[in-house]
């Protein structure tokens, strides 16, 4: 099954940090609907990563569609950025391919963040840019982001290397040395995440699929709770 792998992969990318599995409710953990050409499944896993925040991935994939969504979303109290990555694939064709590292607000990681996602990038010259990028993602990214319409598995292949080079390489790292917030510093830090979850539960951009095979009542809650 396609991104099972990588999945997999990514969470062991944390094996060296406390990485515990947390607990989703039954009617989001594993959703199944019949489709006109079969099945689609939607699998929602968690993991809490120490002290330092939260890993959180979403598989959707029936017959001609396969959907992988992972954030890590840093607790308040930790000066760490937000990691996300998209894959969407239909049919056997890649659609699109999305990676960003986003500091909340000014933090001691900042450049190194910066630097280190441009300095990978520069590793992967075939995954070019994107000319048009939605609004949804326009209004949320880094600036130093990878998003692709890839021409072909080769592209999501080189996409899914440098994820998993950026978890390995730099985000555990990251997380071992993460530095704590004042609370003054936590609370708005803390605004920022709510901000930025609120704009992904409104615009994610599954959700006209999710609405339609699962309804939209569902939808809205299941999302409600993916970026609570």
């Amino acid at each position: 099954m396609r991104f099972t792998e990588l999945l997999n992969e990514s969470v062991a990318a944390f094996a060296d940090l406390e990485c515990v599995p947390v607990p989703v409710p039954k009617r989001f953990a594993e959703v199944v609907r019949k489709e006109m050409d079969g099945e689609l499944t939607m699998l929602t896993n968690c993991w809490a990563v120490s002290d330092c925040g939260e890993l959180r991935t979403v598989h959707i994939f029936a017959t001609k569609v396969n959907v992988l969504t992972l954030f890590f979303f840093p607790s308040a109290h930790r000066a760490l950025p937000v990691y996300c990555l998209e894959q969407v694939v239909f049919g056997n064709q890649p659609i699109v391919g999305l990676l960003d590292i986003v500091c909340m607000q000014p933090m001691s990681c900042a450049d190194r963040v910066r630097d280190f996602l441009i300095a990978e990038r520069a590793r992967y010259p075939q995954l070019q840019q994107a000319d048009e990028m939605p609004d949804w993602f326009l209004s949320c990214r880094s600036g130093q982001d990878v998003f692709i319409r890839p021409r072909n598995d080769d592209d999501l292949a080189a996409l899914t290397d440098l994820h998993l080079r950026l978890l390995r390489q730099y985000m555990v790292s990251l997380l071992a040395e993460a530095k704590t917030f004042a609370d003054a510093d936590a609370y708005q830090h803390l605004v920022s995440l709510n901000s930025y979850k609120h704009h992904h539960q409104r615009h994610a951009p599954g959700i006209k699929l999710m609405n339609r095979s699962f309804g939209e009542a569902w939808t809205t809650e299941y999302l409600a709770y993916l970026f609570q």
